[in-house]
């Protein structure tokens, strides 16, 4: 008998381990499918309309991003594939996903892929004229539960070892007071028992368990959240060393040559390199700070004077303008307001006014237009180098400049797009950008004030 017992609470233990695991496989899944479907859809709002759907491009986009890219037609048609090129011209009208994101203008669908053979999540977002598809590998809950299976070993292990041994114990207990009860039975005495019922400790177990899962929850998704602002900040201090660097290394090299015996014309160059690289120095700090508190800034909103910021704007950038024989065209309404900050305002238009100075051509035009109505519109076009169209999509990345040859005095450290570009997202204004090599470049920003 307490061979059978032993055997049978062992039995019980093991199975309902197995269980366990088997449950929080499938559910870790479902967890993990969700996750991935906002990483999706993080990636589908980070990239930006644009006229080029071929291989290349959703290669090249699949390569940045580290999922697969479908470019699909408003009909349903494949127009290109990251993955399978053999898909282009294919007819994917009937992908759930693609059904639900022409109704819903985004969709998503898992399934088993016919083209990759294997599980996949897809997201699929209407992108201007087309569709954008975005599909990520799904871990099936038989990977989630192999990948666990040697630790459940070792737990089935000492589980059935801590088993036999209280069932070893306990049946010592429990077998006494039967004989007792059965000595007592024998004699017509009454039948007692001292000993309370396990099932508390079950159910302390059982709350155990849960608070266990759960922590372990807990603690994978804050190590996904610091994963992922380690790599922001490693990212970030990269540049900001590099481009600390340059005007560093400049003014410790010009401090050395001060302490040995330069003639006084020498000197005064020196003594001007050092200000002027201390200037780029301070600048670049500046603008770091004020980059960065864009994140902290919650103050309340206001209507602005747009047409009178940009006058002024163009008024204080003039002789800027006059050194390069720049000739300025402004198409200004009056009294057009947006809802925003002064601050703000300020920033954004001396940032692409200023970028249509640095990078126009001597002689060269500048036309800005300001238009009201229920959107108003601002428009900054230059006559100058303009943008290759693989650095289209890198001009408003932190610390990505153009020319290289341009220093620091106005913000060109590769962070005055990125500064626009960021107070248009916080803002939730449209932002355009079209430009041809040695031909010119037009921003343009939509103040519809929708996030």
């Amino acid at each position: 008998m307490r061979i059978r017992i032993m055997l049978f609470t062992v039995l019980i233990a093991v199975v309902g381990l197995v269980l366990f695991a088997l449950s929080s496989s499938s559910i870790y899944n479902e967890y993990g499918t969700q996750e991935s479907l906002r990483v999706l859809e993080v990636y589908a709002r980070m990239y930006e309309e644009g006229s080029d759907t071929s291989a290349a491009a959703a290669k090249a986009l699949s390569e940045k991003l580290g999922v697969r890219v479908t470019f699909i037609s408003a009909e349903g048609k494949v127009l290109s594939d990251s993955e399978i090129s053999s898909l282009a011209g294919q007819d994917h009208s009937d992908r759930p996903e693609f059904i639900e994101a022409q109704k819903n203008g985004s969709g998503y669908d898992t399934r088993k892929s016919d083209s990759a053979g294997q599980n996949t999540i897809y997201f699929c977002k209407k992108v201007g004229d087309v569709y954008l598809r975005l599909g990520l590998d799904e871990l099936a809950s038989e990977g989630v539960f192999m990948k666990t299976l040697p630790t459940l070993l070792w737990l089935v292990a000492l589980e059935a070892l801590l088993c036999m041994l209280c069932a070893y114990i306990s049946t010592s207990f429990i077998l006494k007071p039967i004989k007792e009860c059965v000595k007592k039975a024998a004699l017509n005495e009454k039948i007692e028992t001292k000993y309370p019922e396990l099932e508390p400790i079950a159910e302390m177990m059982n709350k155990m368990n849960a608070d266990i899962a759960e922590k372990i929850s807990e603690i994978n998704a804050e190590k996904e959240q610091v994963v992922k602002a380690t790599a922001s900040k490693n990212d970030f201090i990269a540049n900001i060393t590099h481009e600390m660097n340059t005007p560093l290394t400049s003014i410790r090299g010009f401090a050395e040559l001060l302490q040995t015996d330069l003639p006084e014309e020498q000197k005064k160059k020196a003594l001007d390199t050092i200000v002027k690289q201390s200037e780029r120095l301070s600048n670049l700090v500046e603008c770091v700070i004020n980059y960065n508190q864009l994140d902290n800034d919650d103050l309340p909103p206001y209507e602005v004077n747009l047409s009178k910021i940009v006058m002024e704007t163009a008024e204080i950038l003039k002789p800027d303008m006059e050194k390069r024989n720049l000739t300025l065209s402004l198409e200004i309404e009056d009294n057009v307001t947006v809802i925003s900050r002064h601050e703000r305002i300020v920033e954004v238009v001396g940032n692409l006014v200023r970028n249509a100075i640095k990078y126009n051509k001597e002689n060269g035009i500048i036309i800005i237009v300001v238009t009201g109505g229920a959107v108003p519109k601002l428009v900054v076009r230059d006559t100058g180098i303009g943008v290759s169209e693989e650095n289209k999509e890198k001009i408003f990345d932190r610390f990505f400049t153009v020319d290289k040859s341009h220093g620091g005095k106005h913000g060109g450290f590769g962070l005055g797009l990125a500064t626009v570009k960021k107070i248009c997202r916080i803002s939730g204004w449209k932002l355009l950008c079209e430009s041809e090599l040695n031909v010119g470049t037009m921003f343009t920003i939509e103040f519809c004030n929708e996030k």
